[in-house]
């Protein structure tokens, strides 16, 4: 049975998530008419009116470009030497013609009617998985200084963790180049399949960068007399920026102190490291993408993210869109809002969360903004800054 769900699970992950190289044939077509004294010429005036109206081309550069039929009893003859022609007339833009029609009027002139074709077939890659066309692509760095870099790089392992999972963004790596560039070779070889070639440039390019910086770390441990257990306290002050690419434009700032009580192990230290990378990144999150109620079950606001059981929240419904007084912007979030309730998270898997109502009256679309810090047993979050930086250098977190 176990082999059989196995089995099950791995099918519906292949399904999901490969990755294939698509390809497209695209064609154009241009219609003309034409008068001659023969079918011949008749033929060649519709081709040329219908080359005509394909864009970018010069209806004279076609006429001096001797496209003439072939007088042969091989219909395939003409029709080759005229495709020929017509692909070196407009230098690509079309490369075959079909007859609509060809009659004689009461007088005796030809009149034709042509169809003029352009084909392009294409060839591209589809990454596996969900596109990354709906979500906003982030670089995570970290800018702290040597003597904060290893706290800071395994900060960072859970901030893109946090953010992955909230299914918001597309994390982009920007450490592992090395690697890419083996793999480029590797593909560019004679080794590789034709068709490899296509999973070169797609590199997706950042909107924000989010960088951050730790100013300051800072503990202190504590053995009680009852019990002679030692407990430690870690505060971390950091400070952090989201940056538009495209304008270089800070689109949020923020720099927050804070505090873990932690036990004297080193399972703890990273637990401590995740909850701290945890309030940054829902800070962020609730600064770009406010929490949204997504639906109302009973007495329990369902949202499409992981959140922190023990957390409680404020609810709103918003009203009318304000404009700023001087600049006259009007953004999506610059509106009248009204609470409506108050929730707390009470259970949560990798892509839901389920919030009891506690106060008020909570509907689906509401936002959502936390109010405090979580339940979590010694995890003091979201006080400003307040650290000093030492003029012999270090930095006072206020202990």
């Amino acid at each position: 049975m176990k082999h059989i769900l196995f089995f099950v699970i791995f099918a519906l992950f292949a399904s999901t998530s490969s990755a294939s190289v698509v390809t497209k044939t695209v064609t154009k077509t241009s219609t003309g008419e034409g008068h001659g004294v023969t079918r011949e010429e008749a033929i060649n005036n519709a081709i040329v009116e219908a080359i005509g109206k394909m864009s970018g081309v010069n209806i004279n550069s076609i006429k001096q470009s001797n496209i003439i039929s072939v007088n042969s009893n091989s219909g395939s003859d003409m029709v080759d030497s005229y495709n020929e022609n017509i692909t070196k007339a407009t230098k690509g833009r079309a490369d075959s013609y079909e007859v609509i029609d060809a009659y004689q009027d009461s007088k005796g002139n030809w009149v034709a009617k042509v169809a003029i074709k352009n084909s392009k077939t294409t060839k591209s890659y589809k990454a596996p998985g969900l596109s990354s066309k709906s979500r906003r692509s982030v670089s995570v760095f970290d800018s702290s200084s040597h003597e904060y870099r290893q706290l800071g790089e395994r900060l960072k392992k859970y901030i893109i963790a946090d953010l992955l999972e909230s299914r918001k963004f597309n994390i982009l790596d920007r450490d592992n180049s090395g690697y890419y560039a083996m793999e480029k070779a590797l593909i560019g070889s004679a080794d590789a399949a034709s068709d490899e070639i296509y999973k070169l440039k797609n590199v997706i390019g950042s909107d924000y960068f989010l960088l951050f910086n730790i100013a300051g770390a800072q503990g202190q441990t504590k053995t009680s007399n009852l019990t002679g257990k030692t407990t430690a306290k870690i505060e971390v002050a950091v400070d952090y920026q989201v940056i538009l690419f495209a304008t270089r434009q800070i689109k949020y700032s923020n720099s927050l102190t804070i505090a873990v009580n932690v036990k004297n192990n080193i399972n703890s230290s990273e637990s401590a490291i995740a909850k701290i990378a945890s309030k940054i990144s829902q800070d962020i999150l609730n600064a770009i993408y406010p929490l949204k109620v997504a639906a109302v079950n009973g007495g329990e606001a369902v949202f499409t993210q992981k959140l922190n059981i023990g957390d409680v929240y404020e609810c709103f419904s918003q009203g009318e869109r304000l404009q700023d007084s001087y600049t006259k912007e009007s953004t999506s979030d610059s509106r009248v809002e009204t609470k409506v309730g108050t929730i707390e998270i009470t259970r949560a898997d990798p892509k839901l969360s389920y919030g009891k109502i506690t106060q008020g009256s909570v509907k689906k679309d509401n936002i959502c903004r936390p109010l405090g810090g979580g339940s979590g047993a010694g995890y003091n979050i979201g006080r400003d800054a307040n650290y000093q930086i030492n003029d012999g250098g270090g930095v006072n977190l206020g202990f």
